[in-house]
């Protein structure tokens, strides 16, 4: 399995950054620190986009981690290093992670700004497995992305022409985030999009889903 030393930068990111991305030095202490950080937490529920799901509910937490945010994210310890290492490492940290700020994102909620709210058990759509943490894809960060990492296979499969790989090659001092519960049905089941299913193996293959 890859580890830390493997996730290289290019010259775009200066020396002070990468080191201050390289600590701490796990991901458990990167969770640990986002637990405290996380702040100006809003909450959104939207119907299902995909052909046949327009009947599911999920909701979208919206938040901010200032002083956390950018080594969660790209940092050797971080979020997207996990799914680099393996698909089943990222969906762990995933799950850690979403975990860790479920109190949090619940004790923000106000039942009464969206009729939406009460419709989902945003308990157990945030439990779900297909419930996922990204940061808000603002359309000039990917518009004109940088390339600030040095990975492999991201690389290659950028110099191939994959756009996923093209964007994951960028390291944007992002300070938003999301998480994004799973899909429920009006039964109460998780509905997984076909195009997501594979999630954590686009990730670990092109660096972004």
């Amino acid at each position: 399995m890859r580890d830390a030393t493997g996730w290289q930068y290019e010259d775009t990111v200066s020396a002070e950054r990468q080191a201050a991305l390289a600590t701490p030095t796990s991901f458990d202490e990167l969770v640990a620190l986002a637990v405290n950080d996380i702040c100006k937490i809003s909450l959104r529920v939207e119907p299902g986009r995909d052909r046949g799901l327009t009947h599911c509910l999920q909701p979208i937490f919206a938040f901010e981690l200032p002083s956390i945010g950018d080594r969660l994210f790209n940092g050797p310890h971080g979020y997207r290093a996990q799914y680099w290492r393996g698909p089943m490492e990222g969906l762990q940290a995933n799950a850690k992670l979403i975990g860790a700020l479920t109190s949090h994102l619940l004790s923000a909620v106000d039942l009464g700004s969206d009729p939406n709210v009460a419709k989902i058990n945003l308990c157990l759509s945030l439990r779900a497995t297909s419930a996922k943490f990204w940061i808000q894809e603002i359309p000039s960060l990917l518009a004109n992305p940088t390339v600030d990492l040095r990975l492999e296979p991201w690389r290659s499969e950028a110099h191939r022409g994959v756009q996923f790989a093209r964007w994951a090659l960028s390291a944007p001092e992002v300070t938003r985030f999301d998480i994004k519960g799973a899909l429920i049905d009006p039964n109460g089941n998780e509905v997984v999009p076909s195009r997501k299913i594979g999630r954590h193996y686009e990730i670990h293959y092109y660096g972004f889903s």
